[in-house]
């Protein structure tokens, strides 16, 4: 007889190929760079290129708002103890992107 007891309650499901789980998780992040495109953020914990997320954060006065994409890392544009991650922004909503491009105006003059 098999000596592991068994603690579960309910049986253990083998996912399809096709079916997704998503963890969420929340990381304090330091805005190090923003464009239009995209923004540099330094982060405690370091994602794996590929990693999908939201930004959500305050420019000038106005809240902002994007789905991100890491893109790459950058060692040395993080503070220590931190990991540069270069994002790029995907969908945004009219307001987000209204606020984006009149901060980045005003970062100009």
């Amino acid at each position: 007889m098999d000596e592991r007891t068994e603690r579960r309650r309910t049986p253990r499901t083998e996912l399809r190929e096709d079916e997704v789980v998503r963890l969420e998780l929340r990381h304090r992040v330091q805005l190090l760079d923003i464009s239009q495109s995209g923004a540099l953020i330094g982060c405690e914990t370091g994602l794996p290129i590929g990693t999908h997320g939201q930004i959500r954060a305050g420019l000038g006065n106005e809240p902002f708002h994007a789905e991100v994409a890491v893109k790459r890392h950058h060692v040395k544009s993080a503070s220590r103890g931190q990991v540069g991650l270069g994002t790029v922004f995907g969908s945004m909503d009219d307001r987000s992107r209204r606020t984006l491009e009149l901060f980045l105006q005003r970062a100009k003059e």
